[in-house]
């Protein structure tokens, strides 16, 4: 993703790129060091944390845009965000109430509850739970994990006793859903001060058999005309709740088996999703630009309704012909 990323804003014109990458890390693009070269693009390679801030503190005192692409677990997205704030940055993206609100699932869900907007039924585990307080299956995630990490997928009580309630962790930290059988959307709107953008709802690939497994998505998803109108409808129902979600917004939805046309909302995520190296291949449009420069009011998007796209978790493409 990364890779795509820079591609995509050296190709705006009078655009230097800064960047910061693990230092055995090897990029898959021979323009790389052409571009570091030219004076377009600047790779810092860091192999410690400490290395690693002191280089995007400079890198925001230096830029006059800021795109942070970070995961919302430790607070990382949250308080890259604020640092930047903090330097004077201009920084693209959502404001931090939404950020802080998106990590918190359980906040999350108290939102969205209060406001009768349709998502999960959720529980906060107890710190000394003694009795398991929901069915089975079900799904236990930590309240400010990121991309499955702390998601746990429980079929009996045993399971549950075997692996999670003795372990030595604050459970007040989790939060327990009924598992729902259904379909995984992935959708994505652009934000931005002119309009909102829908992307064409893609589909996240989930395999459970082993606890949790994500195994990538595909764009688009085979959806009723119905059904994506029920979806965008939920989409600006939630930016109209959280005005301050801005940029590339990504919404993880569920389509229950029981009510295939009533949308549920599981996760906001305010950053970019691997589903970027997706999109961008079905549009001739420079997403990136759209993104970075958010003040300009561009023509609506174009998607390429010829092609669809499957792409694994490391943002790999693969390109597919629509059949008509």
């Amino acid at each position: 993703m990364l890779e795509a990323v820079i591609a995509d804003l050296i190709s705006i014109p009078n655009y230097n790129i800064i960047t910061c990458i693990q230092e055995d890390l090897t990029t898959a693009i021979p323009n790389f060091s052409q571009w570091e070269q030219d004076g377009r693009l600047q790779v810092h390679r860091v192999g410690d944390p400490r290395e690693e801030q002191a280089c995007f503190e400079q890198a925001c005192r230096q830029s006059d845009i800021v795109w942070i692409i970070a995961p919302e677990f430790d607070e990382i997205l949250s308080s890259r965000t604020e640092r930047a704030i903090q330097l004077g940055a201009y920084v693209v993206g959502s404001d931090l109430k939404s950020i802080n609100l998106s990590a918190d699932k359980w906040r999350l869900y108290e939102f969205l509850h209060d406001r009768s907007i349709p998502t999960i039924s959720t529980l906060l585990l107890e710190s000394q739970q003694l009795t398991f307080p929901c069915t089975f299956p079900c799904v236990i995630k930590h309240r400010f994990g990121a991309g499955g990490l702390g998601l746990h997928y429980f079929t009996q009580l045993d399971d549950w006793q075997e692996q999670f309630s003795h372990r030595q962790v604050n459970h007040s930290e989790y939060i327990v859903q009924p598992f729902v059988s259904g379909k995984m959307l992935s959708a994505v709107v652009l934000v931005n001060s002119h309009c909102r953008e829908f992307f064409p709802i893609g589909e996240q690939r989930i395999c459970w058999e082993s606890g949790f497994q994500y195994q990538g998505g595909a764009i688009p998803s085979e959806l009723a005309i119905d059904v994506t109108q029920s979806v965008q409808n939920l989409l600006q129902r939630l930016c109209n709740e959280l005005p301050g979600l801005a940029g590339y917004v990504g919404f993880d939805l569920l389509l229950p088996d029981e009510n295939p046309t009533d949308p549920l909302v599981v996760e906001i995520n305010p950053r970019l999703t691997t589903s970027y190296t997706g999109y961008r291949q079905l549009t001739q449009e420079n997403l990136a630009q759209r993104i970075v420069d958010s003040e300009t009011a561009f023509p609506l998007l174009k998607w390429d309704e010829t092609r669809g796209v499957q792409f694994r978790p490391d943002g790999t493409v693969l390109i597919n012909q629509m059949q008509s």
